[in-house]
């Protein structure tokens, strides 16, 4: 053909939208050998320049060139040429829409063809522009519902783009490709263009929605964006909580030192001590004490043999504390027992050992209690008992049972009444019982507004309001260092979770 569509340089392009159509009803043309519309257009100054072709059906052999301008400049906001309605094509040699068009200036020139259905030997070359620069906001060619396409081998959408300065530049193809065989077209919107600029928010290529019964598709490429998977990553290491990779950080830590220090037996027996501690704790709180009574005695009896005489309940309690992790332990928890009581006659207590589950539930209360060899013995005799004889009534109440050791008196120095009283061992045993009782009663209202008023007072305590959760107490009494007794008291509910600040 010696003339062909688009011969001439578009020099300025300033209109919002160039969309020449093609529309409407031609049906069943044959051998169209006629040039049809080639006007010689000088200036358009028109709103809307639509020359319109449309239903051409059963045409066949289409060997014209279509839509191929040279532009030099887009400046509009929607380039959008469509291919519609092309039914039954055959034997057209004519040339289509060859204007030579100096200035466009209109708002709107679209040429448009929609619907082909049924094409085949389609050779020509299909929207090859050069276009130099993009200053639109939205080029979107697009193709929608080819059905029973066979065969295409033009070349689709293959601009040479130099600056790119939408903000969307979106070809979509969309909806509806149904039994489509043989496509042996080379790039269905691929994205072989050379971008000069890129100074657009979205470049987005869509290919969505029914491509159904589809077979040898030789397209490019139609493929999830590297920056939306990368976003999924991402989400996925979101997920990871801070606490998750502390842990998993300070267990690498704890393994390395442990590979390096394999075969040092100070590291293995601190090994063994902590896995016991754990181990018992762990049972303490499941309301099982049995394990961490036999641990506390292990440790009780590696004391000296010296130290019978002077032991007593701090020295009891700091050993407890030793057998807990810290970070669920809490001595001498403070209370507000009675706010209407004066100081000195009820007013305050301090729980011994406040363990804290590390679940937030379950917590215990441990009230203990020490007896002192030297309290077991009579006043006449003290003077003239030394270590050795202390050790001995030791292993005796070590395997004296249970009801022998609870009648035993016992004297001790009373702080409040500034002198020494007698008592039973049993006796002891039931006081801390009923001291636990009223603990455990005050820890389960929560936290204490003020000194008036009744609950936890300690500074080292965050309560909270939670669901219904147990409280659990025992007594612990020991007896020098080889008799330990024990008493658990009744479970007490509270509507608050306690943790350590």
């Amino acid at each position: 053909m010696s003339n062909y569509p688009g011969q001439n340089d578009i020099k300025e392009y300033k209109k919002e939208t160039l969309a020449p159509s093609v529309t409407s009803h031609l049906n069943k043309i044959y051998d169209i050998k006629s040039d049809i519309f080639q006007p010689d257009i000088k200036e358009y100054k028109k709103e809307n320049l639509a020359p319109s072709v449309t239903y051409l059906n059963k045409i066949s052999d289409i060997k014209s060139d279509i839509f191929q301008p040279d532009i030099k400049e887009y400046k509009k906001e929607n380039l959008a040429p469509s291919v519609t309605y092309l039914n039954k094509i055959s034997d057209i040699k004519s040339d289509i829409f060859q204007p030579d068009i100096k200035e466009y200036k209109k708002e709107n020139l679209a040429p448009s063809v929609t619907y082909l259905n049924k094409i085949s030997d389609i050779k020509s070359d299909i929207f090859q522009p050069d276009i130099k620069e993009y200053k639109k906001e939205n080029l979107a060619p697009s193709v929608t519902y080819l059905n029973k396409i066979s065969d295409i081998k033009s070349d689709n959408f293959q601009p040479d783009i130099k600056e790119y300065k939408k903000e969307n530049l979106a070809p979509s193809v969309t909806s509806h490709l149904n039994k489509i065989s043989n496509i042996k077209s080379s790039e269905i919107l691929q994205s072989d263009r050379i971008i000069k600029e890129h100074k657009k928010e979205n470049l987005v290529t869509n290919v969505t929605s029914h491509l159904n019964k589809t077979s040898d598709i030789k397209s490019s490429e139609i493929s999830q964006p590297d920056s939306i998977k990368k976003g999924k990553l991402k989400r996925v290491r979101d997920d990871n909580t801070d606490t998750e990779s502390l842990s998993n950080e300070h267990w690498k830590k704890q393994s390395q030192i442990l590979k390096q220090n394999k075969n040092n037996l100070a590291y293995i027996q601190v090994v063994d001590n902590a896995l016991l501690v754990a181990s018992a704790y762990e049972s303490l709180i499941a309301d099982n004490i049995i394990p961490f009574i036999k641990i506390l005695k292990t440790f009780l009896s590696s004391r000296s043999r010296m130290s019978l005489s002077s032991a007593n309940e701090p020295v009891l309690q700091a050993i407890v504390e030793n057998l807990l992790p810290l970070k669920y332990c809490i001595p001498e928890l403070s209370l507000v027992i009675n706010g209407k009581k004066q100081k000195g006659s009820g007013r305050f207590g301090y729980s011994d050992i406040f363990i804290l589950s590390s679940e937030g539930d379950n917590n215990v209360i441990l009230e203990l209690k020490y007896i002192p060899l030297v309290g077991l013995i009579n006043s006449n005799q003290k003077n003239n008992i030394g270590a050795n004889e202390l050790e001995n009534l030791d292993q005796i109440l070590e395997k004296e049972n249970e009801e022998s050791v609870l009648k035993r008196s016992y004297t001790y120095w009373s702080k409040e009444e500034k002198k020494t009283n007698m008592t039973t061992i049993g006796e002891t045993l039931n006081n801390g019982l009923n001291k636990l009782n009223l603990y455990m009663e005050t820890i389960s209202k929560g936290k204490a507004k003020n000194y008036s008023s009744s609950g936890v007072f300690d500074e080292r305590v965050k309560i909270t309001k939670s669901k219904p959760n147990k409280l659990k107490g025992f007594v612990i009494l020991v007896i020098g260092f080889r008799r330990i007794l024990w008493k658990s008291t009744n479970e007490v509910t509270t509507n608050y979770i306690y943790n350590k600040i």
